[in-house]
């Protein structure tokens, strides 16, 4: 597993031992920050806020922070995970970033809300498949404030997630392999 772009571009991340932590495939990663940087979309990640739920190896969080977006967070509530992120930080000795630019935190992704988070530009959302947290999850993000108007929500799955029910509207969705990126937005004036 590797940075693919970016200021570190090609430092190797360790990789998980523990079977629950998947980490994302590089032609995944490549997909979703292309449309993330696409002109389709008017987003670009330079000098954004990117939040990293369930973020296992937290080599999509790192590389945000590696193609420009200016404070990310990380967070998962298994401990392997967060001391894997805390190693690759350290491999690519970026822990100096920690508590300024790159935060790594240890919640149930589900109770986010506890957080003092800021607002994001991009929330990135990547649970294990066998989860039922996606439309928690998305529900959460969809009733507070944590992405601001114009951001983007970008999930990975293993089947499509249904968004009828929230605030959301599907941008796209696009099938990487054996799983589906999915993008959506709040609706800004909801009939609900």
């Amino acid at each position: 597993m590797r940075i693919i772009s970016g200021k570190f571009k090609g430092h190797k991340l360790n990789i998980p031992k523990n079977y629950l932590i998947r980490p994302t495939t590089d032609r995944f990663k490549e997909t979703l920050f292309s449309i993330i940087n696409s002109e389709k979309y008017s987003s670009n990640i330079d000098g954004k806020y990117f939040l990293d739920l369930c973020s296992g190896s937290g080599g999509i969080g790192i590389e945000a922070f590696s193609r420009g977006a200016k404070k990310v967070y990380m967070i998962d509530k298994n401990q392997d995970a967060i001391n894997l992120i805390n190693t690759n930080l350290s491999k690519i000795e970026l822990n100096i970033e920690l508590g300024k630019n790159l935060f790594v935190l240890k919640q149930d992704i589900t109770k986010f809300e506890k957080l003092q988070l800021p607002q994001f530009d991009f929330i990135y959302l990547d649970p294990p498949y066998s989860s039922n947290i996606y439309s928690i999850v998305l529900k959460n993000i969809s009733d507070s404030k944590i992405l601001n108007n114009k951001g983007l929500i970008l999930i990975e799955t293993d089947k499509l997630i249904n968004v009828d029910e929230l605030n959301l509207e599907e941008i796209f969705s696009k099938k990487i392999s054996s799983s589906y990126l999915q993008c959506f937005k709040k609706l800004l004036n909801p009939l609900k």
